[in-house]
């Protein structure tokens, strides 16, 4: 199997500042990983692509802001996503997952142009065409969560302070992660696992605090909180609905009925109104916040797709944490030679 690091100086990173990215880098490579620029790397996927041999390579960003190179635009008709369907593998660490995407030099170049052309100041320019601009001048576009949501079909979200930190899940676990971490920006897991296609949970986090789920996608600026004390209250109160209304419904038939009719009547209505209710709680109720997490997006490979870890701002990593992303990426590659086999 062919593994990549994608590292370019030339576009911007985020939570991953340009030190920590090139450390990361220099450790794959000395272990055999094969170092991709932005173009080296487009190149890669469209040729994996049009001969289907993507299920052969795995990528790790170890720059958390993807190049427009493989990115041209927030939907799934796309580079990146045209890669993973058809069996490829991403390893994501950092910022939000396509939360910013790269602007290449010459794109930058002609912003800067355009920022000394207007009338406006810098930071309202930019604000205005949703453009963010680094200390070493390089450019990127705020995708926000559109790309996550229309390309990745997840969730992000926006968590306040004080931190979760992180519990691994067995299928984490099966992977090899043993470190955990204080979660900055998990991604949300409704429901049974027994739908297919959903996000499994890597690593799982009781935020205290989140922004709404509409405003996530919406409009980020507002500053309305959910506390998710006050949610679990009230799940918890719903849970208690089901039950009031099998007591009065036995109230009623009792004085409506003989005994016999009212221990039928409760059973049954009982009975109705609880599968109705664990229905409900698991397909839907139970939320789970993954702060890493694995999606598949081609059957054929079912352990092929995008995975993420380490959702917080790396400001600096240790030669432990390195050995444990590298053994986690060994065991991602077993298991995809298996499903090859």
């Amino acid at each position: 199997m062919n593994l990549y690091v994608y590292y370019d100086d030339a576009y911007m990173t985020n939570w991953i500042p340009d030190e920590i990215s090139l450390e990361i880098t220099d450790f794959l490579r000395s272990k055999g990983f094969q170092g991709l620029n932005a173009d080296e790397l487009a190149e890669m996927m469209k040729k994996s692509v049009d001969e289907d041999t993507c299920s052969r390579s795995l990528v790790v960003f170890s720059r958390d802001v993807v190049p427009e190179t493989i990115c041209h635009y927030p939907y799934p008709n796309t580079l990146i996503r045209d890669y993973l369907d058809r069996g490829g593998t991403i390893v994501w660490l950092g910022d939000i997952p396509l939360y910013l995407r790269g602007l290449c030099p010459s794109s930058s170049n002609r912003l800067k142009q355009q920022l000394k052309d207007a009338n406006q100041s810098e930071g309202e320019k930019l604000k205005q065409q949703e453009r963010t601009r680094d200390k070493k001048d390089r450019f990127a576009e705020c995708y926000k969560m559109r790309a996550a949501f229309n390309i990745l079909e997840i969730l992000p979200l926006l968590t306040k302070h004080p931190g979760s930190k992180v519990s691994i899940t067995r299928a984490g676990r099966e992977l090899g992660l043993r470190s955990s971490w204080y979660s900055d920006r998990p991604i949300l897991i409704r429901g049974s696992n027994l739908r297919k296609r959903k996000p499994v949970a890597l690593a799982t986090s009781k935020p205290r605090y989140i922004m709404p789920f509409e405003q996530t996608i919406l409009d980020e600026k507002k500053e309305r909180r959910f506390s998710l004390s006050v949610i679990d209250l009230l799940s918890k109160i719903l849970g208690l609905i089901p039950a009031l209304i099998a007591m009065g419904t036995a109230l009623y038939l009792y004085w409506a009925g003989s005994a016999t009719a009212l221990i039928g009547s409760f059973l049954g209505v009982s009975a109705l109104l609880l599968l109705t209710y664990l229905t409900y709680w698991f397909f839907w109720s139970r939320a789970t916040y993954a702060g890493a997490w694995f999606r598949n997006f081609d059957g054929r490979y079912p352990d092929s797709g995008f995975y993420r870890f380490w959702d917080f701002y790396l400001h600096r990593t240790t030669r432990n944490m390195l050995e444990e992303l590298f053994n986690v990426i060994l065991t991602i590659t077993r298991k995809i030679s298996v499903d090859a086999s």
